[in-house]
């Protein structure tokens, strides 16, 4: 009677230590993530005495991170990460008559090597919190293209611009929690803040297109430097890999 629990008091300190085990210096993480913006949509109303209109502003971002990291210390990891991500952001404007007169289309994609510290906070052997900084630098590259009506009606400017090699730089932090499947699995999910900013020279043509057929129409080439800043919260998922250091 008394061997009974003796032994599963045993099995259950194995199991704890074991569940420790792959946090321990030396180890290795290799991981997936994927994380999304999660709010991003706002509508701004516009009226005064003779009309009003109504513009949706919707965007959408999803970031693709593989891993891997060293632990330098019990708890502690360090690692490098390339970033892959891509972002739309949508611009409709109706009018009270249900006409549209504003479409704005914004598709950026990113790609980026960056670098990580994930600290795991002390817990049940199965059930870790975790803190984590995340820092990044690449290129970006992207499309916009739309119109949008002058307020009479007298003409409508279409633009379609394209860019590609600028600069896009992305830090922020995250918190969550990481459940062990066993010893060497665990999936990942997490709440964070990302900063984001990109500088690029967008270039194409727009096209001022007069209702009146005895106006002509107006070319002009498209050349500019454009920067863009960005505070986003994610929600994201990933799964990590826990391997044990080699033993020499």
């Amino acid at each position: 009677m008394v061997k009974k629990p003796f032994f599963l008091l045993l099995i259950s300190l194995t199991a704890a230590l074991c569940g420790h085990a792959q946090l321990k210096k030396g180890n290795r993480m290799i991981g997936f993530s994927i994380a999304s913006a999660f709010f991003n949509n706002a509508s701004i109303e516009r009226s005064n005495n003779l009309t009003s209109s109504t513009i949706e502003n919707d965007n959408f971002g999803i970031s693709i991170n593989p891993s891997i990291g060293w632990f330098i210390s019990d708890n502690i990891a360090l690692g490098v990460s390339p970033v892959i991500s891509f972002s739309k952001q949508k611009q409709v404007g109706n009018g009270a008559n249900g006409n549209t007169f504003l479409k704005d289309e914004l598709n950026q994609y990113s790609f980026a090597l960056g670098g990580f510290a994930r600290y795991y906070f002390k817990g049940e052997s199965t059930f870790r919190f975790f803190g984590q900084y995340n820092l990044s630098a690449g290129i970006t590259g992207g499309k916009n293209e739309g119109y949008e009506y002058e307020s009479i009606g007298t003409y409508v400017d279409r633009y379609d611009n394209k860019f590609s090699g600028g600069i896009a730089i992305n830090t922020g932090v995250n918190f969550g929690a990481s459940k062990f499947l066993n010893n060497h699995i665990a999936l990942d999910i997490y709440l964070g803040y990302n900063f984001s900013y990109s500088k690029t020279n967008p270039k194409g043509t727009a096209l001022r297109d007069y209702s009146d057929p005895s106006t002509p129409d107006q070319t002009q080439n498209i050349n500019y430097d454009q920067k863009i800043t960005g505070h986003n919260f994610q929600l994201g998922a990933g799964l990590q890999v826990f391997l044990d250091r080699k033993k020499k």
